[in-house]
């Protein structure tokens, strides 16, 4: 992918995204989220509160991200989830996840084109 499409591609989610009137109604019967990113990496922030950690479920799927949370509310637990698509293919990509003070933070490295191999070299064990 040429750096003129995938700039296309972003300008596109990015606009998709955060003009998506949607948005602000599912921050507000779900839970807020906010994505950054910067030239290395997506990083994801999820407002969950009342949550525990042990409730919390992250999983992706293409370039999908889904966020699942069984919050706590006035004595009922409810389960809400939201759904981040990206504009590529992260599926591969190293992801990790921190919870704490009720704020969930997914960092979802970049793919570095440059870098990409095409033949990797397998390691063989002498026994």
């Amino acid at each position: 992918m040429n750096d003129d499409n995938w700039l296309s591609l972003m300008d596109e989610w990015l606009k998709n995204h955060f003009l998506d009137p949607l948005t602000s109604v599912l921050d507000e019967t779900e839970f807020r989220i906010d994505v950054y990113e910067t030239d290395k990496e997506f990083i994801v922030e999820a407002l969950l509160t009342n949550c525990q950690k042990s409730s919390i479920y992250l999983s992706v799927n293409k370039n999908v991200l889904t966020i699942k949370a069984m919050i706590h509310d006035s004595n009922l637990f409810e389960e809400k989830q939201r759904s981040i698509e990206f504009p590529v293919s992260i599926d591969q990509n190293p992801i990790h996840a921190v919870f704490a003070n009720e704020i969930l933070e997914i960092f979802i490295q970049k793919e570095q084109q440059q870098n990409k191999k095409l033949t990797s070299i397998i390691d063989i064990q002498f026994l």
